[in-house]
């Protein structure tokens, strides 16, 4: 390259539109065309017909077959993708043509320009042959659609026309033989919606249908090729939401109904979009002040003044949509053939038109089709399976810009263009780069070499390996950084594949480098040179990755020493079935095309993300370009998870899954990753990062989630290092936090404790110091709520017994399980008693007092946290039930108080004894007829007889606790639940209390009656009846001296 002049000239010759290159340029930079198709008919798709693809065509036999002189009128279309080359080749044709054309031979060029319809008016009206038509009414009309008008005031005029044509419409679009293509009432509606101002700003738009319009009719704005067809798109009508609302609130009824409609009824939009678009060529015939037929006309004519003159035509159109509005007309003039029209004397046309394949299928009317019987297909890929063209087409370009203007034009001026003399470019930068061999001479490479030419290509989207796509997206973009950034060349990257990873490892695991330069050296060597650890020596010049050491002291690399080799042979040369010669490079692995995919795409990713310090690594999208590394972050926590042994580094593996079963929780992350994750490991943008993720991407993609792919070995060696080196702190994470040790294990025992306490399975023991390990080890189940607690004891222990309390149960039998075999999954346990024992105990030492400042409410793993949660709901309610059973215990105290002289009892036996007088009161009252009898009950009285000896603990443990502050000793006394046999004691002797005095004052009424009357038969018939009232009498007052009076 020489620097100073390609810095001036490059953009000039790159630019995609050949038509604004020099003629010089063109020829300078021209590669022949050997894969060309030819055919009389193409398929439903626009496609060759695979019979016609077996025999490929190159340029001169295009020319050959169509280009000599001939006495018929032909028309041959040049279709092909955009970017192809169809007017590479229309203008080759063209400049061919002139050398060798007869001096009858008219050849009329209509270059692509800026592909609009006024650039290509322009055009015909500076033609000899156009300023010289006798009609020059029509010419001026040519002029007067040329005039330019400001962008604004046409963009206006295109609209209103839309508006105007479809307002004279009947719905017919001008077919008057043909159906409705929409109803009268929507066509009325839509002409509304047309009117409304919101809608109009939408279609107005940039990049909207009346800028399309606008760009392909009048200017085109940007220096790319527009390929795009002016109409309206589906987008263009669909109306959302917002607008919708808008439109409903400005706009009249008409446009309101029809804009329901536009909102997602993709039928009707599509019905109104192919009915607009009906309008297009007519609008723009309109604006541009021509009828359908005046280009036509233009054709006509010339060809009639060239019949007089004995001379015949051939016109070239680079593309024939640069003459939208008017293309249907133009295409008529050239496939009129003149033995149809012998009297108008026409001279013979021979017509080249260019047309992409998109716009044939879609804006070609059937008609039109049917006339075309010659074609010559330019397919997209015109180098595959011509690497020696490929090549030959970057050394050009590269040679081309690097020369002079004045250079290239002596060349076609003087040396007519020959290839003998072709002239090449004095070398200022990059030698050594490689070089290519064309006619004797050798042309520089830089900033490639021959294996970066065909790695880039092949690296290509299939859809873009057209020359337009070429220049673009390689060769411009690598020169502009050899120019600017040499000392960071190559700065775009694209992903590879080390099918030999020597050479990267030797790299990567140079201490010495950064890692921008490791990633910056190891493209270089792989994409630029051979991707191999050899040097050898050639010419004096050592020779490393087959790159001399000169080009890497040029951009700045350093030199990796690698394995000493022979030279070896240069790649051979053979020719290709389309006649081109095919450069062999040296032959690489295979890789295996699905899985590699994956791990390219991903490596690509992280080595942006290494580089770029503002990039993030998008973890937690599932699209196809990151979803290898979503897996490789899942994986490389799984392998963490099953291949360190946490039992012998003295982790639960409860405590394990604690932590790998927390949502957002990982053991390893990746530094500026999009997804927000708490990891105990981040991973850095670095290198070493690199090797670790590639691992495990290539475990995934190529190893099918196993180690059994090429050079896995080195990647396992790899992997298993890195998860040594990490595993103390990852150890260290799962139980700490914060510099805090994680003990959920004491909070679950706890909360267990309490549950068995509420649940009464600790009647037996005074305080917590007491319990025992295996207490918890029993089944403890459930118990029933229909006991002699308070309501806030019944809900405190349902809550105890409900998932939470499950939970925590579940977690004190499970921790300290010991999985037999490797499974984490495994169904076979032993149990570690010792480690067990040892943590209750430790447990119990607390008494199951915990402050809140004990607990671990801050832990950020939410299954540990949630056990201090929980264990602070219980304690927080412990009091509150505490409270509760005292003062009903105390309120039963009381009334038992009232009744007997509780300093009085000192065994069972004086329970028993006031329970026989209760039943003896009750019996004498059935003898004496005393109507309280009624409340005799001797089931009642015969369970607190047999439950005396309760009743009497239940009495002293009820006075107990009421001197107990603590509150989890009082819950314990409180759990042998003294109210469920002293309330029935405690009842019994109210209802006594009560009917005693009813009884009392019954008797002393009915003895102060028992004289009344006369005589000895009278006291005869009542003396048994007074004897048991005085009986009854004397029971009421000895029960009443001896317990209830005290």
């Amino acid at each position: 390259m020489n620097k100073e002049v390609a810095r001036k000239r490059y953009m000039d010759v790159i630019r995609p539109d050949v038509m604004h290159n020099s003629q010089g340029d063109f020829l300078a930079t021209h590669v022949p065309m050997k894969k060309l198709y030819i055919t009389e008919h193409l398929t439903d798709h626009a496609e060759v017909p695979e019979q016609d693809k077996k025999y490929p065509k190159t340029e001169e036999e295009v020319y050959d077959q169509f280009m000599t002189e001939r006495e018929e009128d032909q028309f041959v279309l040049v279709i092909g993708d955009s970017g192809a080359g169809k007017s590479h080749l229309i203008r080759w044709i063209n400049t061919v043509l002139e050398i060798r054309k007869s001096d009858n031979e008219i050849v009329l060029p209509i270059r692509r320009a800026d592909n609009t319809l006024k650039g290509t008016i322009k055009q015909l009206i500076e033609l000899p042959e156009i300023k010289n038509l006798p009609n020059k009414e029509l010419y001026k009309k040519l002029v007067s659609a040329t005039t330019t008008v400001p962008e604004n005031e046409l963009k206006e005029t295109i609209y209103y026309q839309f508006i105007i044509q479809i307002t004279n419409d009947n719905g017919k679009a001008g077919d008057e033989n043909g159906e409705r293509k929409i109803s009268n009432v929507n066509r009325k509606h839509l002409i509304a919606l047309l009117q409304n101002s919101l809608f109009k700003e939408k279609l107005m738009e940039d990049d909207g249908p009346i800028d399309r319009i606008y760009t392909r009719f009048a200017e085109n704005k940007s220096n790319e090729i527009n390929d795009s067809i002016p109409e309206f798109h589906q987008e263009d009508l669909q109306i959302d939401t917002e607008l919708y609302y808008q439109i409903l609130a400005s706009a009249d009824e008409k446009a309101r109904k029809i804009a329901k409609n536009m909102i997602d009824d993709v039928p009707f939009i599509n019905s109104i979009k192919a009915y607009v678009n009906l309008f297009v060529e007519k609008v723009i015939q309109r604006c541009a002040g021509l009828e359908p037929g005046d280009l036509a006309n233009v054709i006509e004519e010339i060809r009639q003044e060239l019949f007089k003159q004995g001379k015949t035509l051939t016109i070239l159109i680079e593309d024939i949509t640069a003459a939208s509005g008017v293309d249907d007309s133009l295409l008529d003039a050239l496939l009129t053939d003149k033995i149809e029209y012998p009297d108008k004397n026409m001279c013979r046309i021979n017509a080249i038109v260019g047309s992409t394949d998109g716009y044939y299928r879609e804006k070609f009317k059937t008609n039109t089709k049917g006339r075309i019987h010659n074609f010559v297909y330019v397919p997209d890929d015109l180098f595959s399976g011509n690497q020696n063209g490929l090549i030959e087409f970057f050394a050009k370009y590269l040679n081309t810009i690097s020369l002079e203007s004045d250079v290239i034009q002596k060349w076609v001026e003087v040396g007519k263009a020959s290839m003998d003399s072709y002239p090449v470019h004095t070398v200022t930068n990059g030698k050594g780069w490689g070089e290519y061999k064309l006619e004797g001479k050798s042309i520089n490479l830089f900033p490639f070499t021959k294996n970066a030419i065909l790695f880039l290509y092949e690296k290509q989207d299939i859809a873009k390996r057209n020359p337009r796509a070429l220049m673009r997206e390689i060769i411009e973009p690598y020169i502009k950084d050899a120019l600017d950034h040499l000392d960071e060349f190559p700065v775009k990257r694209p992903s590879f594949h080390a099918a030999n990873p020597e050479l990267q490892n030797a790299i990567y695991n140079n201490n010495s480098l950064n890692d921008a330069t490791k990633i910056r050296l190891s493209h270089f060597m792989y994409i630029w040179g051979n991707g191999k650890l050899q040097t050898y020596e050639k010419n004096g010049i050592k020779h490393i990755a087959g790159i001399p050491s000169d080009v890497y002291e040029e951009l700045g690399l350093p030199i990796i020493d690698g394995n000493e080799v022979s030279v070896p042979d240069e790649p051979g040369v053979e020719t290709d079935t389309s006649g081109g010669d095919t450069t062999h490079p040296p032959k690489v692995d295979e890789p295996i095309e699905k899985e590699n995919e994956q791990v390219l795409i991903a490596l690509a990713e992280v080595d942006r993300w290494i580089e770029n310090k503002d990039y993030k690594l998008s973890i937690g999208a599932t699209t196809k370009n990151v979803r290898a590394l979503n897996d490789a972050r899942k994986n490389i926590n799984d392998y963490l998870y099953n291949t360190i042994d946490w039992l012998s580094e003295g982790i639960s593996i409860d405590a394990m899954l604690k932590i790998r079963d927390t949502g957002n929780k990982y053991l390893v992350a990746f530094e500026r990753q999009t997804m927000k994750s708490d990891a105990v490991v981040t991973l850095p943008a670095s290198i070493e990062s690199r090797k670790i993720i590639e691992a495990f991407v290539r475990w995934s993609e190529v190893g099918k989630k196993s180690w059994n792919f090429k050079g896995s070995t080195d990647y396992l060696y790899r992997v298993q290092k890195w998860s040594d080196s990490i595993k103390p702190l990852i150890v260290n994470a799962i139980m700490h936090y914060d510099d805090t040790q994680a003990d959920y294990f004491t909070y679950a025992t706890a909360a267990e404790f309490l549950r068995l306490i509420l649940n009464g399975y600790c009647k037996n023991y005074q305080n917590p110091q007491n319990f025992t390990p295996d207490m918890l080890l029993h089944k403890n189940p459930s118990v029933q709520t229909n006991n002699g607690h308070t309501k806030n004891w019944n809900d405190l222990m349902k809550m105890t017994n409900g998932a939470d309390g499950k939970d925590a149960r579940n977690c004190v039998l499970q921790y300290y399980n010991l999985p037999q075999g490797t499974a984490l999954t495994s169904t076979n346990y032993e149990f570690d008693h010792i480690a067990f024992n040892k943590a209750v105990r430790k447990t119990i030492k607390t008494g199951l007092r915990f402050e809140e400042s004990d607990l671990q409410l801050n832990d950020p793993v939410k299954k540990r946290r949630i056990f201090s949660e929980y264990l602070k709901k219980v304690l927080d309610r412990v009091d509150i039930v505490v409270g509760d059973e005292k003062a009903a215990l105390s309120l039963q105290i009381e009334v038992l108080k009232k009744y007997i002289d509780l300093e009085e009892f000192e065994d069972s036996s004086d329970i028993e004894d006031i329970i026989k007088k209760v039943g003896s009161f009750y019996q004498q009252a059935q003898k004496s007829h005393v109507s309280i009898a009624v409340h005799y009950d001797s089931t009642w009285i015969n369970n607190c007889k047999k439950n005396s000896t309760s009743i009497l603990s239940s009495i002293k443990n009820a006075m107990q606790i009421a001197e107990i502050e603590d509150s989890i000793e009082a819950l314990i006394r409180l759990s042998r639940d003294p109210m469920q046999t002293l309330k029935p004691f405690v009842d019994l002797l109210k209802l006594v209390a009560n009917d005693m005095e009813k009884a009392n004052s019954e008797v002393e009424t009915r003895m102060k009656h028992k004289g009344v009357g006369s005589g000895e038969a009278y006291e005869t018939k009542y003396l048994d009846e007074t004897k048991m009232l005085d009986e009854c009498q004397l029971v009421i007052e000895e029960v009443k001296k001896n317990h209830v009076i005290g």
